[in-house]
């Protein structure tokens, strides 16, 4: 299966919707519905119950928007958290906090254990499909640095760089640099035990993790 990992076009125009949504949107229903209530504090009788049944029909253009937001965030997050710990190990990948960032809102977790040598990189490209890469040293060429964004480049023509953005982007430049001149020696290649668990992660998750070539 070849998996695309830029946008498609529905799913560009869609993020265009929401995006327009927040811009818009949803101030307006924000604005309807406080506006509501405040007028029907001057009001009794039975304009005033259309005007609270027109505020509370426009809180729900804030209410259901927002929530569906926390839950897609919260669901994300379980589900990064959830590969991320069956990858985990003392021998193997264990960064501590200032070393891995969770980016919920764009599906991604990156994080680099110094001590070991290994880097893991987990991507929820859409529903159903993720990029789970184990990095060794050798697995990665160069780095480069762009504002608040970290970019790795790897010997994967399938997916030939890994981008993250994050305040720590200089520290962990920094870091990688360091640890090119440090010699690690691991049971084995983490990129190797990644993969070796691919089909479980892709059965406990109910996800499809593309091949890396």
């Amino acid at each position: 299966m070849v998996i695309q990992r830029v946008q498609t076009s529905p799913e560009a125009l869609l993020t265009l919707l929401r995006a327009l949504y927040v811009v818009f949107g949803l101030p307006s229903f924000l604005l309807l519905t406080v506006a509501s209530f405040l007028m029907a504090g001057g009001r009794s009788g039975q304009d005033r119950t259309e005007i609270l049944m027109f505020g509370a029909l426009m809180s729900l253009g804030v209410i259901i928007p927002i929530g569906f937001f926390v839950l897609t965030t919260l669901k994300r997050r379980r589900l990064l958290t959830d590969i991320v710990q069956a990858l985990n190990g003392p021998d193997r990948f264990l960064p501590d906090a200032a070393h891995e960032v969770y980016s919920e809102g764009v599906g991604k977790y990156f994080g680099i254990d110094p001590n070991i040598g290994t880097i893991l990189y987990v991507h929820r490209i859409r529903k159903g499909q993720v990029d789970v890469v184990g990095l060794n040293m050798a697995d990665w060429t160069s780095r480069e640095l762009e504002g608040k964004t970290l970019r790795l480049y790897t010997k994967f023509p399938t997916l030939p760089c890994i981008e993250i953005s994050t305040p720590w982007a200089q520290r962990w430049y920094d870091t990688l640099g360091a640890m090119e001149y440090k010699r690690y020696n691991t049971p084995k290649p983490f990129s190797q035990y990644v993969s070796e668990h691919v089909e479980a992660l892709e059965r406990e998750n109910n996800i499809h993790i593309p091949k890396l070539a």
